[in-house]
C-alpha cells in the first residue's frame, strides 16, 4: 500500500509537465498517436497494444498487463508550413517553433482477470504561427499577429476485464479540455481565447486466438464540447471586446487492426482507422456584446466580426502499418507507414487551421528490462502539396503545405 502511495504521488506531479503543451497535429483534429512503441510502427496497435499508448488506442490492452506499470511518453512536433500566392505577392513560412505533448499512464491488476488505470494525454490538436511581416500583403500592407491554437487534454479512468484466455475488453471514461486561440486581422489586431469541457469514452476489444495472431477492434464516442472565453478587435473603439462562446464536436473515432507473427521474432501490423470528421461542418461564433452580433451580418463589417469557422471537411480513413523486429529478448527495432488524408475541401483550406496530406513515415528501436524499458521513435510526415485556384467561394488561393518532424521518448517502470 505504501508503495502505491508513491506511485499516486509521483503521477500526478509527472502530470503537470504532461499537460504543458499540447500540439500541431495531422489528421484533422486528431493527433497521430501515443507512446513511442506504437509510434515506431506507425500507430498499428490496436490489436495487441499494452503499453501507454493504449489510453489512445484500445483499452483492452491494459486486460494483459504484466504486473503494475507507470509511463511516460514525451514528444515534440516541429512543423515546417509555407503559403504562396502569387497575385497579392505572398510567399510565407511558419514561424520555427516546437510543440510539446506527451502521455502519463498508470495500470495495476486487480486479478488476474480485473485491470484498472489513469491515462493523462493529449489526443487533439492542431495550430500555426506565421510570420506577419509575411503576410502583410493579405491585410492591406499592415502586419498582424497570425496564429491558431486548438487542443484538447484527457484524463482518462480505465478498467478491462479478461473473459477469457483469448479474449480481453476495455473502456475508458474520457474526461476532455479543449482549448481554442486565435490571432488574426480584424478591425485592428483580432484575438480570442477559449477554454470548455466534454465527456466522452473510449471502447476496446482485443481478440487473440493464437500466440501468433490477434485481432483489435476501437471505439470512440463523440464528444460535445462549449468553449467559452473573451475576444478583443483592437481596432474597435466602440466595443473592443465581447464574451465569446463556440460549440464544437470531436467527432467519432472507429479503428480496427490485425497483427501476426511470421516468424518468432517479427511481428507484423495492419490497422485502418475512420473519423467522421463530416459532422464538423462549422465551428460556430456567438457573441456577447449585442453591436458584435449586429456587425456578423453587416455588409462591410462582417469580414471582422463573423468569426464562424467554416471547415465542411469529409470523413477520413487512415492506413497503417508497422513492423517489430526483436534482435534479442530486451532489443527490438520498428518500422512504420501510414498515408494520413486531408478531411479539408480545398475551398476551405487555410493557414490557421492547415490540413495537408501526409505520408508519414516512422521508425523506432526498444529497450526492455527486467523493471525499466525505453522507447524512442522518430516520425517524418512528408505534406503534399495543396494548389487552391483563385475563386469567391475559397476562403485562402494559393499553394499550402506542411512537413512535420516528431521525435519521441517513452520511458516505463514495471513494479512487480
Amino acid at each position: 500500500m505504501k508503495e502505491l502511495r508513491k506511485t499516486v504521488r509521483l503521477f500526478m506531479t509527472v502530470a503537470l509537465i504532461v499537460g504543458c503543451g499540447i500540439s500541431l497535429s495531422a489528421n484533422g483534429l486528431n493527433l497521430n498517436g501515443s507512446g513511442s512503441r506504437a509510434m515506431g510502427m506507425a500507430g498499428a496497435v490496436i490489436s495487441w497494444t499494452n503499453d501507454v499508448s493504449l489510453f489512445y488506442f484500445n483499452p483492452a490492452g491494459a486486460a494483459n498487463a504484466k504486473g503494475t506499470w507507470i509511463s511516460l511518453f514525451e514528444t515534440n512536433l516541429v512543423p515546417s508550413g509555407t503559403y504562396v500566392w502569387d497575385v497579392p505577392h505572398v510567399d510565407a513560412k511558419t514561424v520555427s517553433k516546437i510543440y510539446p505533448a506527451g502521455a502519463l499512464g498508470f495500470v495495476k491488476p486487480l486479478s488476474d482477470k480485473l485491470t484498472i488505470g489513469l491515462g493523462i494525454y493529449t489526443p487533439s490538436g492542431t495550430g500555426a504561427t506565421w510570420d506577419g511581416e509575411q503576410l502583410k500583403n493579405l491585410a492591406g500592407a499592415t502586419v498582424y499577429n497570425w496564429e491558431s491554437f486548438l487542443g484538447v487534454f484527457t484524463v482518462s479512468p480505465l478498467v478491462a476485464y479478461k473473459v477469457s484466455d483469448t479474449l480481453a475488453v476495455g473502456a475508458t471514461i474520457n474526461l476532455n479540455y479543449g482549448m481554442m486561440k486565435i490571432k488574426r486581422p480584424g478591425i485592428g489586431q483580432y484575438e480570442e481565447s477559449t477554454t470548455g469541457i466534454g465527456i466522452g469514452a473510449t471502447l476496446g476489444l482485443q481478440y487473440m486466438p493464437t500466440d501468433k495472431l490477434s485481432f483489435g477492434l476501437s471505439y470512440k464516442l463523440p464528444v460535445s464540447v462549449t468553449l467559452k472565453g473573451d475576444a478583443t478587435m483592437a481596432g474597435f473603439t466602440t466595443a473592443p471586446a465581447s464574451e465569446i462562446t463556440r460549440k464544437t464536436t470531436l467527432p467519432m473515432w472507429l479503428g480496427a487492426g490485425v497483427s501476426f507473427k511470421p516468424l518468432d521474432k517479427l511481428r507484423l501490423a495492419f490497422d485502418v482507422n475512420w473519423t467522421n470528421w463530416k459532422k464538423l461542418a462549422t465551428i460556430p461564433v456567438e457573441f456577447s456584446d449585442a453591436t458584435w452580433t449586429q456587425l456578423m451580418t453587416h455588409p462591410v463589417y462582417k469580414a471582422a466580426f463573423n468569426q464562424t469557422l467554416e471547415l465542411n471537411w469529409k470523413d477520413c480513413i487512415q492506413y497503417r502499418i508497422g513492423a517489430e523486429y526483436m534482435l534479442n529478448e530486451q532489443w527490438a527495432v520498428r518500422l512504420g507507414y501510414m498515408r494520413d488524408p486531408s478531411p479539408a475541401p480545398l475551398e476551405t483550406l487555410n493557414i490557421l487551421l492547415p490540413q495537408i496530406p501526409y505520408n508519414m513515415f516512422t521508425v523506432g528501436f526498444g529497450y526492455t528490462g527486467a523493471k525499466l524499458s525505453v522507447n524512442a521513435a522518430l516520425e517524418i510526415l512528408r505534406g503534399t502539396e495543396q494548389t487552391v485556384p483563385y475563386a469567391v467561394t475559397n476562403k485562402m488561393p494559393g499553394l499550402h503545405n506542411m512537413n512535420i518532424i516528431v521525435p519521441s521518448i517513452t520511458i516505463a517502470y514495471r513494479f512487480n
